[in-house]
């Protein structure tokens, strides 16, 4: 992981935490201010020696390049925004940095608060142990057969398919575009909007990495694995308070991938993530997404406003782990 340490923060007792960060892979950088000509800000002058940085940031630059990316220098593009940490106290950066999907430290605003008299390697400590490692998952169950009348006429004759979770990368955009554009993919989820915006995709991408950063959801990449070669067909999402949500891709709904996809999160939520229940809720209309909540064992609890929208009503459902054979 990155670091990137504001220079007006960096205090002399985090140095020998920094130098064990480094020596445990991790990099990091300072944020400067243009015309700096001292690398340690700080009141560290003299003690180079404990941790050198990685390199050197102009803050102001950065901030210009999250602003406008497009006009930026790409300054921070060369690692991914869930590999990088932000230490500071600026609420333009902070707020600017989540937005991207950076983790934060720092005395008030930040995903961690890390006081200036405390040390940093707990608190970097703490910061990463609320992460967990998103496996793959994956069903050898037949999706659909062949033969079956289901199957819409252009893949008929795809050989039986395994389904494979995978974590999301950054070039899953351009297919979760692709598939969100069809405005039936709005009339029944609950959060793809038509007309579908411009950069949605990467900017749902950009939250769920830093979800996943903060231990706060996981989300997978629904592939179906085929013989003529692997096939995206749609998401699926755990949030840590259990709550499961997924959408496959139109062309592909129908021949139960979502059954099979969420069953695999559904154990993932109970043998490793050890939540003690998982829970899933879809609009009035939305009448498959009701069977493939039945079908994973859940009970439907009725019609209730979401919590953060009071004016959408929807049907929820709820599975206990001690209520789930697995």
């Amino acid at each position: 992981m990155r670091l990137l340490i504001d220079g007006d923060l960096l205090q002399a007792h985090w140095l020998p935490d920094l130098r064990a960060w480094q020596r445990a892979g991790h990099s990091w950088w300072l944020l400067g201010r243009r015309g700096d000509n001292n690398a340690f800000c700080g009141g560290v002058r003299g003690q180079e020696s404990v941790s050198y940085p990685d390199g050197l940031l102009d803050a102001s630059a950065l901030l210009a390049d999250w602003l406008a990316p497009e006009q930026g220098k790409g300054l921070a593009s060369d690692q991914a925004a869930h590999r990088q940490v932000l230490l500071s106290s600026a609420s333009a950066l902070l707020v600017l940095a989540k937005e991207q999907g950076l983790l934060t430290l720092g005395p008030n605003g930040a995903d961690q608060p890390l006081p200036l008299d405390q040390a940093l390697g707990p608190a970097l400590t703490r910061l990463q142990a609320r992460r967990l490692t998103l496996p793959c998952l994956r069903d050898t169950l037949v999706a659909f057969s062949a033969r079956s009348p289901a199957a819409p006429h252009s893949r008929r004759g795809v050989p039986t398919s395994a389904i494979c979770l995978r974590p999301l990368v950054a070039a899953d955009a351009s297919w979760i575009e692709n598939y969100c554009l069809d405005p039936a993919m709005a009339r029944y989820t609950l959060h793809i909007p038509h007309p579908y915006p411009e950069d949605a995709a990467h900017e749902w991408l950009q939250l769920c990495w830093r979800k996943q950063a903060l231990g706060l959801a996981w989300s997978w990449a629904i592939w179906l694995d085929a013989q003529r070669g692997a096939a995206p067909v749609g998401t699926v999402s755990l949030s840590s308070q259990g709550s499961l949500a997924w959408w496959v891709g139109v062309p592909w709904q129908g021949l139960g991938i979502a059954t099979r996809a969420a069953a695999l999160v559904r154990d993932f939520a109970f043998a490793s993530a050890h939540l003690p229940e998982v829970s899933a809720c879809h609009m009035a209309g939305n009448l498959a997404s009701g069977r493939v909540m039945a079908k994973l064992g859940m009970t439907d609890q009725g019609m209730a406003p979401l919590t953060e929208r009071s004016a959408c009503v929807v049907r929820h459902w709820r599975l206990r782990r001690d209520a789930c054979s697995i």
